[in-house]
This record gives C-alpha cells, structure tokens and sequence, in this order.
C-alpha cells in the first residue's frame, strides 16, 4: 500500500479517476428505476409544477429567481437543476431526477479522489477510500432520494471550490492565481444556492489554506523543518508541478513538522477568504428569513444561545459523531428518520460521561495528530468543519441523518486511509491481512448498500421498512398511513377503498401505540413527534370521510389536530368539515358552525399566506363559500378582504 508519491503521471490520475467514475455510475445506476417518496417530495418539488415548467425554462426561471419567495428553501441552483430536468424529461418524470442523482454522485465520487490525491494521500491509498466514499451504506440516501440533490449539489461544488483553490495556491504565474480565485468563490456562491449547509465550507477553505505548507509544501512557503526535508526536485518536474512534495519515507507518509499557527499563517489563511465569509453571512440570513416565514423556526423554543439549548449541544454532539462513526465503520439498522437523542429526556449520567470521555479524547487525538500527523488533522478538521451545521446550534428539527455524514465522511475515510497506509508500511508482513480485509470489508459495505438501496424504490417499500423497525418514528407509520389513505381516495373500486382504508386505519392505531410508548415529556423545544401525532388525527379524519362519517364526526379529528400543532393542512381539512357540517345543520345550529367555519378559514389562510398559489384559492374560497351566504359573518368577511387580499 503506497501513501504518498509525487512522481504519478497525471494520465494515470486521470484513468483512475474516470474508472471510478464509471464504477460509481454503475454501482448506483438502480436508482434510475425508482420511485417518488413521501419525504419532502410532494411538498417541495411535486406541488410546483409552475415554478419546474415542462413547457418554458423562461417561465421556471421566473418562479425561482423573482416570484416564489419567500418559499421553504430557497436553494436556487437545486431548484434550477430540477427545473431544467423538467424541461428536457417532464415535470412529474422520477426516472430524470433519479438519473441526474446518479449522475451528480459519480462526479462528486471522482473530484473527491482528485482531491484526495492534493491533500496527502497517494494514488492507491486515493483510490480505495473514493472506493470505500462510493459504496459506503449511509451514502444511500442522498443518492436514492430526489430530495437529496441538494447534499449532492453542495458536495460537488464544495470539491470544486477546494480544487481551484488548490490551484490558486500552487500557481506560478498572477493571471492563473487570480483566475482560480474568482473560480473558488464562485463555487462558493453555488454551494450556497444548493444546501444551506454550506456555510461550512469557508472554515473549510481556510483550513485548507492553513494547511497548505504541509498538504503540498512549496519551498518559498513551507516551515523551515518541512523546506529541509523536501525533495530535491529536477527543474523540468518543479516547472510541471509548480511545488515541491515532501518525500515519503519508510516510516512516516503522513507525518511531518508540528502544526504551529503562526500571526502570519493565521493572516494568510483568512483574509483571503472575506469576501467567500461574507457571501456565507448574506446567505444564511436570507435563509433564515425564510425559515421564519414558515414558522419553522419557533419563537417559543430555547435560541441558539439559551444556556438549557447550548447544554444540549455540548452533551449530544460527542455523542451523534461518536455514532455517525459507528454507521460509517459498521452500518447497522440504518433509517431515513432517526429520533435519537430527544431532548425531551434528559441524558443518563453514563451517557453524560461518555459524552465527556469521546469530546475528551476526540481532543486529544487532534492535538496529538497536529503534532505528528498534520496531514490526518487537517482531514479530522475537515470532516468536523462540515459537520457543524448539522451540530443543533441554530435549529433542532432532529439531531442527526446519514446524509448529514456525506462529504464529512470523506474526511474521516482519508484519516483512516493514511493511518492505514503507514501501518501497512511500516509493517510489511501486514500489508496482506490488510488488504484481504479491506476486501473483505468493501465487499460488506457493497452488500449492504445494494439492500439499503432497494428500500427506497418506493413510498411503501421505504415507510413499511421504517415502520419496521426496532425504535420506529411516529412519522414512519403517519408517512406509510398517508400513502394507503391516498390510494384509497383516488380508487374507482370500492372494494379496493375499503381495502386501503382499514389497513390505513390499523396502521395509525399502530402509530398512536407508539406514540403512547414514546411517553413525550413537555420540552421548550417544538418536537416533531408533536406534529406527527397531529398528523395521525389528521388521518383519522380523512379515514371519517372515506367512511362516509358526518361531517361534525370528521371536524372532532381536525379539530384536535390543529388544538396539538397549529398548522394549514389541519385548518383546511377542519374548515371543510365544519362548512359541509353548517350546509347540513338545522338553521338554530347554522351560525354556530359556520362561524367556527370560518375560524378555521382564517387560520389556514394566516398559515399559509407565504404561498401565492394558495393565497389565489384561499381568495377564491372566501368569494364562493363565505361572501353573500352567511349575513352575520359579512363584516368579519369583510375585513378578511381588506386584511389578506386588498
């Protein structure tokens, strides 16, 4: 096993780099096959035919860069992907945004080993952690699932901003240098209009920018002890390369002297990255807005500097990274939702000790790795960089998903590949049991991810796995509850109808027994499984309509699932019921429902004003369903007019 060398021809580089891309494309091209799935996909690309346009590319690009705002995410360069998908293969088209997935992954998968190969690792050593990044179980779901352009997008564009970096620092002449800058920060901006969590990636660049004297020192740059034991390379190679690599040695292919972050490094390292920082800073703030003009983030739950939410933090960080680990090295039940840990329970004293002992010896290895081994640092570092969006800082939606983990991971794999590497050389009787288990172990991790894979080739197939499993979410028997009650409303075939409805009515009476395990305790945060509770009444109510229950039956549901979680679907669903309940009534009983009608009706159209679509049906509700038919609700008619749609 080879750690680091300098003399690769870069045709060789280029070969393996497009026989991994190849493999990459071959390895995850079932997914082109898939289905849509309930998470996200309906609410965020399915229900906006108008802002993807299959007729006009002029016309998407309208919606996403002038008219939908403010909208849940706005990721324009996702969104945009998706529009032009849309365009060339259809709106509706799942086989177009599974294969753009698959296409974006197997890019990712060979700019990462050309990254790899800049920051300290040799072209074998290179190969088999791409390798291992490719097939790796947890990597699924940003592949298979739609939604998970974005993770895809913002991997792509990271490796892309780090690579002109790259060059940028290597240049040898102005014009290229400044070239390769401008390219970064605009593979910055892009980052940023494909995942929020992007704004890792400015501590990344300067990371990268302060390791760079020891991830491929040049004479003019690097520390004294590193300049000495450079390679003395021929003038026609130093002109190739445009830097001196140090050599690797018997004993140490990733070590090199102490990292010491000097006034200058430090200088050096940020202020070229102002303007990347600043972009970040305008970013998240409008991303913040927008969440907030979705009540996403709730006023009520402890902020970001509330000493009981930055407790939290510190205890469940070492914790979910000691744990994400774990599926990276040895994947287990692996799911799309999990719900550990709850803030709503607090930690047991061993789980607050064990959280101090990992954050303890995560920072110790570190200090360790900075004095001896700053190339496997600067991958620690890398790795932890990426992961500080998804630390719970800014927003506790749930702490943890594997696709948080998906270019993070390449830099724990990088640590573990270069440490691996010198061990196999400076033990050379190790180097076959080494390579018999790494075999051994990308075989599994092939294995796994292939049945990982199949589960989501559907809804059903992903939602009865999850509700399968030994700790399930609430939101896997809602999700899988939904899809019968679906089906059920859109069969021609009562049979059938009836059919779904009961195994839709068992599988939230399934979800209701959950939740009573759950046990929740009252929390400052805004827990999702409230929501999701709320959702399962909601479903009672849509399965009182298929049965053809009274209306007043069908509101009790609704009514209860908006008085739990305040949100527009349980308004809408309650004021349907309660308006088709008033048109029933006794004339003594008409005022009454209507007017509770109508509460709702406001409701769903406070909650849901941030959406120019339902504001024009909500108008058009208000015209055939209120206006001239209930004279003592006329004034209060009247001022919603004036209120919502002057």
């Amino acid at each position: 096993m080879i750690g680091r060398a300098a003399d690769d021809a870069p045709c060789r580089e280029a070969w393996v780099a497009l026989g991994l891309f190849l493999f990459a494309l071959a390895f995850h091209a079932p997914i082109v096959g898939f289905d849509f799935v309930n998470f996200d996909e309906p609410r965020i690309l399915l229900a906006h035919p108008g802002r993807y346009d299959e007729q006009s590319l002029v016309s998407s690009l309208r919606a996403i860069f002038v008219e939908d705002f403010p909208r849940e995410e706005p990721l324009l360069v996702r969104d945009l992907s998706w529009a032009i998908e849309a365009r060339l293969f259809g709106f509706a088209n799942p086989v177009a945004h599974h294969a753009g997935n698959l296409v974006l992954s197997a890019l990712v998968v060979a700019l990462l080993f050309a990254f790899l190969r800049r920051t300290g690792l040799g072209l074998q050593a290179a190969a088999i952690v791409t390798l291992a990044f490719a097939i790796a179980p947890i990597h699924v779901e940003p592949i298979a699932w739609v939604m998970g352009r974005k993770d895809l997008l913002v991997a792509l564009f990271s490796l892309l901003a780090l690579l002109a970096q790259h060059t940028a620092l290597g240049a040898t002449s102005a014009r290229r240098r400044r070239l390769a800058y401008a390219a970064t920060r605009l593979f910055t901006l892009l980052a940023l209009g494909s995942k929020i969590s992007a704004i890792a990636l400015v501590c990344v660049l300067a990371l990268h920018r302060a390791f760079w004297p020891w991830l491929a020192p040049r004479s003019s740059e690097a520390p004294a002890a590193l300049s000495e034991s450079a390679t003395r390379a021929t003038p026609a190679a130093s002109a190739e390369a445009g830097q001196t690599r140090a050599t690797p040695t018997a004993t140490a292919i990733c070590s090199g002297p102490p990292f010491r972050p000097t006034r200058a490094l430090i200088a050096r390292s940020l202020l070229p990255i102002l303007p990347h920082a600043a972009l970040t800073l305008a970013a998240f703030l409008a991303y913040q807005r927008s969440l907030a003009s979705f009540r996403i983030l709730d006023a009520g739950s402890p902020g970001p500097l509330d000493p009981e939410h930055l407790k939290n933090v510190a205890s469940f960080a070492p914790l979910i990274a000691f744990r994400s680990i774990g599926r990276l090295v040895s994947p287990g039940e692996l799911s799309a939702y999990y719900r550990w840990p709850r803030v709503d329970v607090p930690l047991a004293p061993m789980e607050m000790a064990a959280s101090a002992l990992i954050a303890a010896l995560a920072a110790g290895l570190l200090l360790a790795a900075l004095r001896w081994r700053p190339i496997v640092a600067f991958h620690g570092l890398f790795a932890a960089a990426l992961m500080l969006p998804y630390s719970g800082v800014f927003y506790v939606g749930f702490w943890q998903a594997d696709r948080y983990l998906y270019l993070a991971s390449a830099g724990l794999l990088a640590c573990a590949g270069l440490l691996i590497a010198e061990f196999g050389q400076r033990v050379p009787l190790a180097r076959r049991p080494l390579a018999i288990g790494l075999t051994a172990l990308l075989a599994s991790h092939a294995a796994l991810a292939h049945q990982q894979r199949s589960v989501w080739r559907d809804n059903e197939t992903l939602w009865t796995h999850e509700a399968g499993l030994e700790e399930p979410s609430l939101f896997a028997f809602e999700a899988l509850a939904r899809e019968q009650i679906r089906r059920a409303e859109t069969s021609p075939d009562p049979r059938e109808r009836a059919r779904l409805a009961l195994r839709a009515e068992q599988i939230v009476e399934q979800g209701f027994a959950r939740d009573a395990a759950l046990a929740l305790r009252p929390s400052r945060y805004r827990l999702p499984e409230i929501r999701q509770r709320a959702g399962l009444h909601v479903l009672r109510g849509r399965l009182a309509r298929l049965r053809g229950a009274p209306p007043e039956e069908q509101a009790t549901h609704f009514r209860t699932a908006f008085a739990i979680a305040p949100e527009a679907s349980a308004a809408l669903y309650a004021f349907e019921s309660l308006i088709l309940a008033t048109e029933r009534a006794p004339t003594r009983e008409r005022e009454g429902l209507a007017a509770e009608a109508f509460d709702y009706y406001l409701q769903w159209v406070a909650y849901s004003a941030h959406d120019p679509k339902a504001r024009t049906l909500a108008a058009s509700v208000l015209e055939s369903r209120f206006e001239n038919r209930y004279p003592w609700l006329e004034a209060r008619v009247a001022d919603a007019r004036r209120t919502w749609f002057p």
